[in-house]
């Protein structure tokens, strides 16, 4: 997919609730070494319902949802795009948006076999504080907790 350079970013509405679900199965899919631990509706409505929890935001390309961050407290709870907007700046515009909304910084997983995640949160400054075997993830999959704060 080639994205132009207008990406919008808004904030998520209860109407946007299949789309996020959509990009999160999509982008968990290439992700072979998660198991599968919930039903297609199970994770349909925990992702729909996220913007009745905490803040999300999507980013827009070419006027289709391509992607999502959620935010809560002091934490980047997700973020996801759909695998064919992904290296087109949607991931950028959307940390972007969360270093606006959370200017003294935050925190955040990400799995240590997702080292293209890893690179990209790297490149934007993140960096990795604490390394885990997975104990504290439903997946029970290695990760690395990440924190960003302003320089």
């Amino acid at each position: 997919m080639q994205m132009g350079s207008n990406i919008a970013i808004r904030r998520a509405g209860a109407t946007d609730a299949n789309v996020l679900a959509d990009i999160f199965e999509a982008a968990r899919a290439g992700m072979t070494y998660l198991p599968k631990l919930h039903t297609e509706e199970e994770t349909r409505v925990f992702i729909g319902g996220l913007p009745d929890r905490m803040e999300v935001w999507v980013a827009e390309a070419d006027g289709r949802l391509v992607g999502f961050a959620a935010i809560h407290d002091g934490w980047l709870d997700h973020l996801y795009v759909y695998p064919e907007a992904q290296s087109t700046g949607i991931g950028s515009a959307l940390l972007a948006k969360t270093k606006e909304r959370r200017p003294d910084g935050f925190q955040f997983w990400a799995f240590q076999k997702n080292t293209g995640a890893r690179r990209f949160y790297a490149r934007h400054g993140c960096r990795e504080v604490e390394w885990t075997g997975g104990e504290g993830n439903e997946e029970k999959e290695p990760d690395v907790r990440f924190e960003w704060s302003p320089a």
